[in-house]
């Protein structure tokens, strides 16, 4: 067994070593999505190692001054200590004579080469006409990355993740149609809405609505360990539960303004909520409640629980707007492909990210931000003009979206999304609100809507005439009074 000194010591080269690689790996010009998730993973896998040398190291500092004594023994005894441990390495090797020694530098090598030149020269080799010019550079072809690791990568994303550039959000999306009185979105508008407010609230918290939240935080923790190594999961999740507990109050949820805590359900009126509020089962559930203190605190608890899953999940969209952004106007790239370009689009196994490819070149070249075609490329300038696409409007009822285009912006009254927050204001979405997109102009137009049917109905007396024998015509009111004191 080594001595404490020299497991200290070795300890500490490995840990300098494995800095070493990492700054090796860091410091490697890659161009190709799949080395880059691979190289961060292979970090984070030198990183644990480190926390773990470290750690030994620590124990061994802390085993009751071993260490302290050793050296001291060490001190005194002098090259007497030295020749003897020398003689224990050359007796140890003298009963092993055929040990194979690799030094330790040797499996470091590996984290210097860079794994796009090593490809290029397996080419080059390939190429050549004859066995003899192919020489072939050992050390040069062996990198970080080994067969495992392209398997490894393979079997961890979907296939609609495509090696982390995008999210796969099916199976939430599929569980949030199943949620009771949830908005029936298709799955892109699912991308952009999901976590919205109005996307996160329910009419009723039961146990599917909590599974459905604690599917996407588990999704997206996932997703981070998966296309994001280095990303310090544990911080962010210790700045939300901070900001979390600064902004939330009991009883207080901007998305649940007509939500009634005592029954966990969701109403669309005041009128509605009202009513509900002045019901027998409402009163029974308040005493139930006074009477068991416990259960109030229970559900109290249980309120904040999910709203710091609301929360949590609404943080995580926050980190990655990005990737959602990126993974939205895929979709609507695939969705205008034939099944031909699909099949030729799966049977591409790598794209550049930096410009080999051409497409990921004109993705990333768009300093006008126009607006992507269906091939994922930036549309031509005169179209963007023709449709009018510069000119954007703003709709105030759908929480201040924004829409390119006039044609966008006329379609947007039809949609579920303008329906839904029509609903929530009391307002039915009808011909007459068409074009309207600012909440007091709405409710000012249903207020005039409303004074007009009043007054329609108070003049239907008025506009009914009737004709006496004489043949004198009068209004229905005035008809019934003079037929009233017979005087007709």
């Amino acid at each position: 067994m080594d001595s404490i000194v020299e497991q200290q010591r070795q300890a500490h080269e490995d840990v300098e070593r494995m800095e070493q690689a990492i700054v090796d790996l860091m410091l490697q010009n890659l161009t190709k999505h799949r080395y880059r998730l691979i190289r961060e993973q292979k970090i984070n896998e030198l990183l644990e190692q480190i926390q773990m040398r470290s750690q030994v190291l620590l124990d061994l500092e802390k085993a009751e001054g071993l260490g302290s004594k050793e050296s001291a023994r060490m001190e005194e005894r002098g090259f007497d200590e030295f020749y003897d441990r020398l003689n224990d390495i050359r007796s140890y090797h003298y009963r092993n004579p055929d040990l194979m020694v690799r030094p330790p530098e040797m499996e470091y090598v590996k984290y210097k080469h860079n794994p796009e030149e090593a490809d290029e020269k397996r080419k080059r080799n390939i190429s050549l006409e004859t066995a003899e010019d192919a020489v072939i550079d050992e050390d040069i072809l062996e990198t970080f990355i080994d067969e495992d690791d392209e398997h490894k990568l393979e079997t961890m994303f979907s296939g609609e993740e495509k090696f982390g550039r995008y999210v796969d959000l099916n199976e939430q999306h599929d569980m949030y149609l199943n949620l009771k009185d949830a908005q029936r979105l298709t799955y892109l508008g699912y991308l952009s809405e999901f976590a919205a407010d109005s996307a996160l609230s329910s009419r009723r918290k039961d146990k599917q609505y909590e599974e459905y939240l604690d599917s996407l935080n588990q999704y997206f923790e996932g997703y981070f360990a998966r296309a994001m190594p280095l990303f310090n999961l544990p911080k962010a999740r210790r700045e939300a539960q901070e900001a979390f507990d600064k902004e939330y109050k009991p009883g207080s949820d901007s998305s649940n303004l007509l939500f009634c805590s005592v029954c966990q359900r969701q109403f669309e009126k005041q009128t509605t909520l009202s009513a509900h509020m002045n019901s027998r089962k409402h009163q029974k559930a308040v005493q139930r409640l006074q009477t068991e203190p416990m259960a109030v605190n229970q559900r109290i608890e249980q309120d904040r629980q999910l709203a710091w899953r609301k929360y949590l999940v609404q943080t995580y969209a926050k980190i990655l707007e990005d990737r959602i952004k990126d993974t939205r106007a895929n979709v609507e790239r695939r969705q205008a492909l034939t099944d031909e370009e699909r099949q030729r689009e799966l049977q591409d196994e790598e794209v550049s990210i930096d410009g080999d490819a051409d497409d990921a070149g004109e993705q990333t070249y768009n300093p006008l931000n126009l607006p992507l075609g269906w091939d994922g490329k930036p549309i031509p300038f005169w179209l963007y003009k023709l449709h009018g696409l510069g000119v954007k409007f703003t709709c105030e009822i759908c929480g201040n979206s924004v829409y390119r285009g006039r044609k966008a912006y006329e379609r947007h009254f039809q949609e579920s999304r303008h329906a839904t927050n029509m609903r929530r204001l009391g307002l039915p979405n009808t011909k007459q609100f068409h074009g309207i997109s600012s909440i007091e102009e709405a409710l000012a137009l249903w207020q005039r809507v409303e004074q007009e049917a009043k007054q329609n109905e108070v003049n239907v007396d008025t506009f009914e005439e009737y004709e006496d024998s004489e043949g004198n015509v009068f209004n229905k009111k005035t008809f019934m009074d003079l037929k009233r004191q017979g005087l007709i």
